[in-house]
């Protein structure tokens, strides 16, 4: 009797513990197939996501951005009345004082944006949202060929198969991350096809038509042609540049100012680090690390100016460069900035570059969008877009000081009204009006977290 009770009770054991491991099986079973990982799926060793740790944002919060709280905010001012519930919206204006200026949102969804978003999901460990969003990105951006729309637009009629370098470029970035963390085979084929898209076979990034603006002379200079001046030469950059600074015979020449496309590779496209990582997981070929940092590091003005070019005038690797973007005879400082991380990223950014950099933040306590040749001095609007590239370059260098400058200028369009929709996003004023533009939030989340 005794021993018919032992053995049951061994039996029952034995039988609810097959259930347990049965039931974990199946479960496991389910999600390696639901990922798309059962058999075994790509690996990927990619660097770490930046996380910028408590120090850097205590110092953001003292001065207003509080990043789980601006996140939560984005989250319901840009995606769910902004957006279509899962797409971010480009920007969202609230009301405003008069009864007949109602909230509006852009009715546009950038590619840039929902990459910034997709990394934010994945960065908070909210797959959901974040296999939701991929999801609609493939359905509403790509294109047959395995191109991205930059830009799909709420009205349905309104289709433009305006393709963007730049945005591609920040999707790649972003899907390389998901993959990692979310991502099925499928994913890493359609990782694939992107690579094949933005880079040729040797691992340089492709070229596309750049729109610059220019004096009836050439606006670019090929390196070959610069080597019998010496750098420290103050007139050398006139010599250089020619009618960059505006040199002409007459003023009436000077003021001729006109719209030309090039072909060429924006040096803040070299995203320096992705490039290593693709390079590294085999998706691109041997060396296209190496050719990249050259190419950036070439496009360094010297000659007393310590700013990196806009843009190659021809293929990443043909040594001749655009120095001028939008306006002749400027500095574009937001893409110059932007350069500036993706060297600082990788270690490489030059001391001269930084030094000018955070001299001018923390003797103005702003960025301002160009640089003037000719006056050698700042000028124009504030580059509001600037400000989170400028927090990763502070973070990157191990400068606290700098960080807290561009925390606190930063800070300084932070909605705090506690009545207000938007409290603790960062705004623009705009026509009377309070904009909040997606990239401007969702970058500083993830410069601030």
């Amino acid at each position: 009797m005794q021993r018919k009770e032992i053995a049951g009770v061994g039996i029952g054991k034995i039988v609810t513990g097959a259930i347990i491991i049965a039931l974990a099986l199946g479960v496991t079973i389910f999600y390696l197939f639901y990922t798309g990982r059962f058999g075994g799926g790509t690996k990927l060793k990619l660097t770490s996501p930046t996380h910028v740790g408590y120090e850097y944002s205590h110092l953001a919060a003292d001065n207003n951005i509080v990043s789980d709280y601006l996140f939560g905010r984005t989250k319901k001012l840009i995606v769910a009345k902004g957006g279509d519930g899962i797409l971010a919206a480009t920007s969202y204006t609230i009301e405003g004082r008069l009864v007949t200026q109602e909230a509006e949102n852009s009715g546009i969804y950038g590619l840039s944006d929902q990459a910034l978003l997709l990394k934010c999901y994945i960065r908070a460990g909210d797959r959901a949202n974040a296999v939701a969003l991929k999801e609609e990105v493939v359905k509403r951006f790509r294109l047959p060929d395995g191109t991205y729309r930059a830009f799909v637009y709420s009205d349905p009629a309104r289709l433009e198969d305006v393709v963007s370098v730049s945005a591609s470029m920040d999707w790649l970035d972003a899907m390389m991350e998901y993959y990692v963390s979310y991502g099925s085979e499928g994913d890493y084929k359609e990782i694939r096809t992107m690579v094949g898209n933005l880079f040729d076979s040797e691992g340089k990034v492709v070229t596309e038509k750049i729109s610059v603006a220019k004096y009836v002379e050439s606006l670019y200079v090929s390196l070959e042609d610069t080597s019998i001046y010496d750098e420290d030469d103050e007139g050398s950059m006139e010599q250089l540049y020619g009618t960059l600074t505006g040199d002409s015979d007459s003023l009436e020449v000077e003021n001729n100012e006109i719209s030309e496309e090039v072909e060429g590779v924006l040096l803040s496209n070299i995203n320096l680090r992705l490039i290593r990582d693709l390079e590294n997981n085999g998706l691109i070929a041997a060396g296209a690390y190496e050719k990249a940092l050259e190419a950036v590091k070439n496009g360094f003005t010297g000659a007393g100016y310590s700013f990196y070019a806009y843009a190659t005038a021809g293929a990443m690797d043909c040594g001749a460069y655009l120095y001028s973007g939008q306006s002749t005879g400027t500095i574009d400082i937001a893409q110059n900035v932007k350069t500036m991380r993706n060297l600082a990223e990788v270690g490489e950014l030059d001391s001269s570059s930084y030094a000018e950099f955070k001299g001018q933040v923390m003797n103005t306590g702003r960025i301002y969008t160009e640089f003037v040749l000719m006056t050698g001095n700042y000028s124009g609007r504030e580059a509001v877009s600037a400000y989170s590239d400028g927090l990763m370059i502070a973070y990157y260098q191990g400068d606290t000081d700098l960080y807290n400058k561009l925390s606190d200028t930063l800070g300084k369009r932070v909605a705090t009204k506690s009545s207000s929709p938007a409290i603790y996003m960062i705004f623009r004023e705009e026509n009377d009006r309070y904009v909040f533009y997606a990239r401007e939030n969702l970058s500083a989340r993830l410069a601030t977290s």
